[in-house]
């Protein structure tokens, strides 16, 4: 303690009179020190006490009748407790061979006043500390706010701490909308889709997911876990960045892909996409057509008659969306009887009907819960369901059988049929407004007798896949071919399977040639040659021949483009016009 104001108290000894001590007290009001001759404290001579001591004892009694003896010798009045200040009336410092003598009550005001000394320099001290800190965080927000990317902060709970401003950006909505909020609660409401928050939180590990929100934008996000010393989940860190243009970008590449796997084949113009090939303009464009509307989450209805592909067109449209990694679910509805279909679609709570599993079951539509429902043959959906269809369609909500509650789901649906919907909503067969609903995107896969330059292709598919399958090295020769081309397929692709696998199954000889065709296709709806009796072969050939160019001439006009269906060169196609004589005017087609 500074006591520097505090001069070198006066010290007398024991021996002095009476009448010196009066004389010093007129002279000098300040407390006495009085000691023997070597140097031991006998007590403190003050005023007050001296003359009330006077009174009460006389003047012939000895100097140390009249002395205070309440009295700590100290060398640091820090040092002192407040026993010692409660007990004794003076405090004797003693250092540096000086002695200062204090009233207590002097005492305790200066160590009262150093202590709000004390007091009032640490407050300025955590004033100015507060203000940097205040400062630090100020900017640190504001760095925080001018990410590009959303930052997103929730305790170990999932309750949202601090949301950056670029969430406006995202999702349209500012952060007090998610601030306080716990994750379950935003996720239910669906402002968050696909959370790496929840996964993160169940697994205490670093997650990372695409989210699409429901305005189109695609977001990557990543969740990472803050543990606290002790290693218990603190806080969770999430960051999301744009990746809409990067989707475009992938989009518009996998287009150009596609073109350029179109112009690397341009005499065969062969497109293989996801198991789905072609040669067809026409399936070309739809299969383009799938790839700009993939990455979105509309409705798609596919239209085409059975065998055609349509389960396969809904699985490249789920491949090539954002929902890639989630599942694909395919309903067939007319598959399921119409007394199941309704549990099968939307599960049943326990105890739901008679024979319930008594745990209850989860729907096919529940399963599909981020990814794809596929719908396939819709057109057989009975009425009653249908009015279920459409809830699910608008809401994304549902009720299981024997439920009370409503669940959402996060779906994209895909429907097709190999009906006329137009027709059956006139018969009051199907619902219109579930129609409009469904038929956002229609597309429509075309018969395989409209695109006959696609079977020559599949034929060469297919028999690669069973030879494969059967361990066979079978080879179909090119009279074969065309007879296999003139087909109507009315069971489209999916009968063309099954015909070039029995043949695989059935061939007798390494060399498959009319002969060993199915009887059932090798004349029929063919038209080319009309037996009366036993020819040539070779007589028969050329007549099947002659007949296909004719028939090609009057449905392509071009040679060029007759070269293209039949899959041979422009020049063969000249020869062999001019070999059977046929008369064309290039010039003119």
């Amino acid at each position: 303690m500074d006591t520097e104001f505090k001069k070198e108290s006066l010290i007398v000894f024991s021996d002095i009179s009476i009448l010196d001590v009066k004389y010093l007290l007129k002279i000098n009001s300040s407390p006495f020190i009085v000691m023997k001759n070597h140097l031991e404290i006998l007590g403190i001579l003050e005023e007050g006490y001296f003359l009330k001591r006077l009174d009460s004892e006389g003047q012939n009694q000895e100097i140390t009748a009249y002395l205070n003896t309440s009295f700590v010798v100290v060398t640091d009045l820090d040092k002192l407790s407040e026993e010692d200040m409660s007990t004794y009336d003076f405090v004797i410092q003693h250092g540096d061979n000086q002695y200062r003598c204090y009233p207590i009550h002097e005492v305790r005001e200066m160590l009262l006043k150093k202590k709000i000394k004390s007091l009032i320099s640490l407050n300025e001290s955590l004033h100015e500390e507060l203000e940097v800190t205040r400062r630090k965080v100020k900017e640190l927000t504001q760095i925080l706010h001018s990410s590009y990317d959303e930052i997103f902060v929730t305790d170990a709970n999932g309750d949202t701490l601090f949301v950056s401003e670029a969430c406006k950006k995202l999702t349209g909505l500012p952060p007090e909308a998610f601030i306080n909020k716990n994750i379950n609660e935003l996720v239910e409401k669906g402002l968050i889709v696909n959370s790496v928050t929840l996964e993160t939180m169940k697994t205490k590990a670093i997650h990372s997911a695409e989210q699409t929100y429901p305005h189109g934008l695609t977001v990557f996000s990543t969740a990472k876990p803050i543990f606290d010393e002790e290693g218990n989940l603190y806080r969770i860190v999430s960051n999301s960045r744009d990746i809409t243009e990067l989707v475009e970008m992938k989009s518009k590449l996998n287009r150009v892909n596609l073109r350029n796997q179109r112009a690397q084949h341009e005499n065969s113009r062969t497109v293989s996409f996801n198991n789905f090939i072609t040669n067809s303009e026409k399936m070309i464009k739809v299969l383009e057509l799938a790839e700009k509307v993939a990455p979105m989450d509309s409705s798609i209805f596919i239209h085409g008659e059975t065998g055609v592909g349509k389960g396969v067109l809904a699985r490249i449209i789920h491949d090539l969306s954002n929902r890639k990694d989630k599942k694909f679910i395919q309903v067939n509805c007319g598959a399921i009887p119409s007394a199941l279909i309704e549990s099968e679609l939307f599960g049943y709570e326990s105890g739901a009907f008679t024979g319930a599993n008594k745990h209850g079951k989860q729907g096919l539509v529940e399963s599909a819960d981020g990814g794809t429902l596929f719908l396939d043959e819709i057109g057989e959906m009975p009425l009653d369901i249908q009015v279920k269809i459409l809830h699910l369609v608008q809401d994304r909500t549902f009720m299981k059988v024997g439920g009370t509650k409503e669940k959402k789901v996060n779906i994209r649906i895909i429907s097709a049929t190999n009906k006329d919907l137009k027709q059956m909503i006139k018969n009051n067969q199907f619902r219109e407004d579930l129609y409009y609903r469904l038929h956002v995107v229609p597309m429509e896969i075309p018969q395989l007798r409209e695109r006959k330059e696609d079977i020559l292709l599949l034929t060469d598919y297919f028999l690669k896949k069973f030879n494969e399958k059967y361990g066979q090295s079978i080879t179909i020769d090119d009279h074969s071919k065309l007879i296999l081309q003139l087909q109507d397929y009315p069971g489209n692709v999916r009968e063309l399977e099954n015909v070039i696998e029995q043949i695989v199954v059935t061939a007798r000889k390494p060399i498959v040639t009319i002969e060993d065709l199915p009887s059932d296709l090798t004349y029929k709806d063919t038209a080319l040659v009309n037996l009366t009796g036993i020819i040539p072969l070779k007589k028969a050939l050329e007549e099947t021949e002659k007949q296909l160019l004719s028939q090609a001439l009057s449905t392509y006009k071009s040679t060029r483009k007759m070269a293209k269906a039949l899959e041979v060169s422009q020049t063969t196609i000249m020869r062999k016009l001019g070999k059977y004589q046929f008369i064309y005017d290039e010039d003119k087609i």
